[in-house]
């Protein structure tokens, strides 16, 4: 025979009530940052509203007994619903708010119904209700813990199924008539088995959750792990990748310039031996013949050159520094890089003050020189070429202009006048990159490159902004 509890029945639903408020807290206080926050809320205030319940339900002796047993129901209930609530949303299937309402309100409106009928109808509906409810957070429990691979879960869902057959063998002690006298058996049924399933409640299923909880915060540090390292090897194999391009750009500049030296200065040899050919045989009947073949080489040099920009200098990311330099000095350079018959038309003008500007020796002197050789190029023969340098104001900036007196340039062609490999006309020769260069040489520097054109002729418009150290 079962032995009686030491503590009278409202002092043990009291204590079971408050260590239910104790674990609550303590479980809040565990994983409070640690762990998903809306679903550690519903879990705790549902196992605070079991305690509340506990605590409201010893009182059923002193207090109204109906009254306070439809208190505790409600208090009851939602803490159910709570916790069931905080188990789906795991699942990552969260309930309505209002179905959850729906189930309280029908479970604590039926027992004072069943109680208008017969109170032992109203204490077998509530122990049915109470089986169900812990039934179903056995059965929740346990899909958790087939959907997150989770043994804490699974224990989780143990401890409600422990306390639905305790209930369900309550039923069955009330259905078949054991308890109609307080016997030693109902007794125990009354105490000491639902106490017993009552602390596990608050204390095996609790510490089954912190335990989800604790695995499901691993995993996330060990997935966050193997994320860092994921990202940290891809960097590494990103830094390689760049060593090796920047490794291969460096052998491609170095091919380049040697290509470069060997290629030019042949052409350059030519050239002076053509000039002291052309010079030792003037008047003589083969000089057409070698200026000719000065002209030839002079191209070849310019398509070179150009070449040779786009592949190196142009493609580079980095703009360079904008050094001051001698304006004066600048237009001889370019002027001497042009023919000799291409040079007598060049007419320059200077309508800046400043002497000196901030530039790229190097790359304004291609982008002036494939304008003057465009210019040249495409103008009606014989006719004048201005150079025109002049100070913008706003913002502060210098100014190349080169216009001509040509035909101009067809409208649907000027949008596109500046793209690689557009030209003009194809029966001047050329790869259509002069342009092409004109404006990168211009955005390396942080200037612009537009044009203008007319019946009368067109107008080049080169901008360099001053008034810093680099391009941007």
């Amino acid at each position: 025979m079962l032995r009686p509890l030491p503590l009278d029945v409202t002092t043990t639903w009291v204590l079971v009530g408050l260590v239910h408020l104790g674990v609550a807290a303590a479980v809040w206080n565990v994983l409070t940052g640690r762990h998903d926050r809306y679903s550690t809320l519903l879990w705790c205030a549902g196992t605070a509203l079991a305690g509340v319940m506990m605590v409201v339900y010893a009182t059923r002796g002193v207090l109204p007994h109906l009254p306070v047993i439809i208190v505790a129901n409600v208090f009851g209930y939602t803490g159910f619903a709570l916790r069931w609530a905080a188990l789906r949303r795991e699942r990552e299937q969260p309930l309505p708010w209002w179905t959850l309402a729906g189930l309280v309100v029908v479970a604590c409106t039926a027992v004072p119904l069943l109680d208008a009928v017969d109170s032992r109808w109203r204490v077998l509906g509530n122990l049915t209700l109470n089986m169900l409810a812990s039934l179903a957070l056995c059965l929740e429990a346990r899909s958790l813990a087939r959907a997150r691979s989770s043994r804490s879960a699974a224990m989780l869902g143990w401890a409600y199924g422990v306390v639905a057959v305790v209930l369900i063998a309550r039923l069955a002690a009330l259905s078949s008539g054991l308890s109609s006298s307080p016997g030693p058996l109902a007794t125990a049924f009354d105490t000491e088995l639902l106490l017993l399933a009552w602390m596990l409640t608050a204390l095996w299923a609790n510490l089954g959750y912190v335990g989800f909880a604790i695995e499901m915060a691993e995993r996330r540090a060990r997935l966050r792990g193997a994320q860092l390292a994921a990202a940290t090897e891809q960097r590494e194999q990103a830094e390689q990748q760049a060593q090796a391009l920047r490794a291969l750009s460096e052998e491609r500049q170095e091919l380049l310039r040697v290509i470069s030296h060997e290629v030019r200065q042949p052409l350059h040899n030519a050239q002076a031996v053509l000039q002291g050919a052309a010079d030792a045989l003037r008047g003589a009947a083969g000089v057409p013949g070698l200026e000719r073949a000065r002209s030839v080489l002079g191209e070849i040099t310019r398509s070179l050159d150009n070449t040779l920009a786009v592949s190196t200098r142009l493609v580079e990311e980095r703009a360079p520094p904008l050094r001051d330099t001698d304006l004066e000095m600048l237009v001889e350079l370019v002027l001497g890089d042009l023919p000799a018959e291409g040079r007598a038309r060049v007419r320059v003008w200077r309508d800046s003050a400043a002497r000196t500007a901030a530039l790229d020796v190097g790359l304004m002197r291609l982008a002036l020189r494939n304008l003057l050789n465009n210019a040249l190029a495409y103008a009606t023969p014989g006719t004048p070429v201005a150079l025109r340098i002049v100070d913008g104001e706003e913002p502060l900036a210098i100014v190349f202009e080169v216009a001509d007196e040509g035909p101009g340039i067809a409208p649907a062609l000027l949008p596109r006048l500046f793209e690689r490999g557009v030209r003009g006309r194809h029966d001047v020769h050329g790869q259509g990159l002069g342009l092409f260069i004109v404006r990168r040489a211009l955005q390396m520097q942080g200037g612009t490159a537009e044009v203008r054109s007319k019946a009368s002729g067109s107008v080049f418009t080169l901008t360099v902004p001053q008034g810093q150290e680099e391009a941007p």
